[in-house]
C-alpha cells in the first residue's frame, strides 16, 4: 500500500472518530502506521492533511467514474455507470462521506477548497450530459445546473439511505437514482 493510501485511511479513521478539531497529528500518524516525522514530511499541519483528504477522496471518485463509465459508449449507459459508481463509492467510504458532511461545510476555507475539488469532479459528468443532449437522448438543459443536480440528488439520497445504517442493494439504489434523474432530462416526444 502506498504511504498516501495509509495516511488517507488512518486520517479518515481518526477524524471520523474524533472530528477535525479534536484529532491530533500524533493520532493520525499512529493509526496510519507511519512515523510522525513522515506525516510532517508530507503535510505542514492538520489543515494541509484535511486538504489532502478532500483532494484524494475526489480524485479516487474521479478515477472510478472514468474507469467505469468510460467503458460504455451510450450516454445513458455512461450515466447509469457513473451513478452506480457514486453509490458504491459512498457505501464503501462512509466515514469519508460523514467527514465531508460534518467537517467541510463548517469551515469557510475548507468549503471553498472543497467546492473547487467538486468542480473538477463535475467536469467528469459534463461530457456525459453533453453527449446525451447531442444524441437527443436528453433534452437541451443547462448542463452546469444539471451536473450539480445530478451530484446533489445522488449524494443526498445515497448518503441518507447508506448512513441510515441499513444494508443496501447498491444496484437497486443506483437504478432508482438513474430513473429519477433521467426522467427529468429525457427528451420528450
Amino acid at each position: 500500500m502506498r504511504k498516501a493510501d495509509q495516511i488517507f485511511r488512518g486520517a479518515i479513521d481518526v477524524f471520523a472518530e474524533k472530528g477535525f478539531d479534536r484529532a491530533t497529528m500524533d493520532e493520525v500518524a499512529e493509526r496510519a502506521g507511519v512515523a510522525k516525522g513522515t506525516l510532517y514530511y508530507y503535510f505542514k499541519g492538520k489543515e494541509d492533511l484535511i486538504s489532502f483528504l478532500m483532494e484524494e477522496g475526489i480524485q479516487q471518485l474521479i478515477s472510478r467514474i472514468k474507469a467505469r463509465s468510460g467503458k460504455a459508449q451510450d450516454p445513458l449507459d455512461q450515466l447509469r455507470q457513473a451513478i452506480y459508481t457514486l453509490v458504491c463509492f459512498f457505501d464503501e467510504n462512509q466515514d469519508f462521506c460523514k467527514l465531508l458532511l460534518k467537517g467541510i461545510w463548517s469551515n469557510a476555507d475548507r468549503e471553498k477548497q472543497f467546492r473547487q475539488s467538486l468542480y473538477r469532479f463535475y467536469e467528469q459528468l459534463r461530457p456525459i450530459l453533453v453527449a446525451g443532449i447531442e444524441a437527443k437522448a436528453f433534452r437541451p438543459v443547462p448542463v452546469d445546473w444539471a451536473v450539480v443536480a445530478l451530484f446533489g440528488l445522488t449524494t443526498i439520497v445515497s448518503l441518507r439511505v447508506i448512513l441510515n445504517g441499513n444494508r443496501i442493494n447498491r444496484q437497486e439504489l443506483a437504478d432508482y437514482l438513474f430513473d429519477q434523474f433521467v426522467d427529468g432530462v429525457r427528451n420528450r416526444p
